[in-house]
């Protein structure tokens, strides 16, 4: 009975502050977890999440309703269910508590949380003084799990030596509500200096690229990416990153390149990954930064190698090319039930 394989499920929405990351790590790590019996079961009408399936071999099974998918689950006696995007509500958990013996659930802030047996951060917030993380809850770097690309991207940088001029990519994932990027762009083509800016652009960008190309119109050394991969394309010859505060300051870690990043929204201001103690520069809410604070924040790492190399330091260290073998060890451990030999 030991040696049986775990039934492990994943269950993963969209979440719009989240962007389309969550699918991401729900199909690597069911890749990690393939000598088990996994099922994906995935609720989204977007075709680039769809797609992502396809091409890793995987048919998730849609849904739309919980109640539609406790009928589905309810007789397949999981011993494991992984949720990942949306926050959680209590009605829903407690939908799903008596089909499964473990639940586990990545960065949910819903109420539901707290019926989860565990809650893997990797959008963690600084805690005040005194204050404890719940007792159900894991924070780490290692909660983000990295795919094949980046692990390609960093091979291909070692050999790298700095650009002349300096590339800087501006990368703003995850929806962009507020056009950082043609902000962020707008105010780096205000400095007198060569640079080569790219700009990297996904499937999520809802605003009209035709802004961003009138304003590069009389510039040299500047390029826009537009694809699902862009920012993987840029991240390869990139000096300096400008990005969002949700999932992308992990790939940047993931390399080792010095990073700048901006709020989306109020709610990626709190996201502590990426501060000072982890090799960046967090400048606050995007929408209402000066165009000195982000003008000044780059011209520091253009002008002191120490700093750069500090920050390269700092990320790099956190290994986050090695976090998938920690998530695959922690997610067979709850599969198993070897979590509850030690409480």
């Amino acid at each position: 009975m030991t040696n049986r394989k775990r039934k492990i499920a994943f269950i993963v929405e969209q979440c719009p502050f989240k962007g389309l990351y969550p699918f991401e790590r729900a199909i690597i790590l069911s890749k990690l977890l393939n000598e088990e019996s996994v099922f994906m079961f995935v609720k989204t009408n977007d075709s680039t999440v769809l797609k992502s399936f396809e091409d890793s071999g995987i048919t998730p099974v849609l849904f739309e309703k919980y109640e539609q998918l406790v009928k589905t689950i309810r007789n397949l006696e999981l011993d494991l269910i992984v949720q990942d995007g949306k926050d959680s509500l209590v009605e829903q958990m407690e939908l799903l508590r008596p089909f499964c013996k473990t639940i586990v659930h990545f960065d949910d802030f819903g109420n539901g949380n707290v019926l989860a047996d565990c809650n893997i951060l990797a959008l963690f917030e600084e805690l005040g003084s005194g204050e404890l993380l719940p007792p159900n809850t894991l924070a780490g770097s290692y909660a983000f799990a990295v795919n094949d690309k980046l692990q390609t991207v960093a091979v291909e940088r070692n050999s790298m030596v700095e650009n002349d001029p300096p590339h800087i990519v501006i990368a703003f994932e995850d929806g962009d509500e507020h056009n950082l990027t043609y902000r962020t762009l707008r105010h780096l083509t205000q400095l007198q200096i060569p640079l080569k800016i790219s700009v990297a652009i996904d499937d999520e960008y809802k605003h009209p690229v035709s802004d961003l190309q009138m304003m590069l119109l009389s510039r040299r050394n500047t390029k826009i990416f537009k694809h699902t991969d862009a920012l993987y394309e840029a991240l390869a010859t990139a000096d300096i990153i400008v990005c969002n505060n949700n999932y992308t300051p992990y790939k940047v870690a993931a390399i080792g390149i010095p990073c700048i990043t901006l709020a989306q929204q109020e709610r990626e201001i709190a996201h502590a990954f990426a501060r000072e103690l982890n090799g960046f520069i967090h400048l606050g809410l995007g929408r209402k930064i000066k165009q000195s604070a982000i003008q000044n924040a780059v011209m520091e790492l253009l002008l002191h190698e120490h700093r750069r190399d500090r920050a390269i330091r700092k990320q790099q260290s956190l290994e986050i090319l090695t976090n998938n073998e920690i998530l695959q060890a922690l997610l067979l451990d709850f599969a198993y039930g070897r979590h509850l030999a030690q409480l």
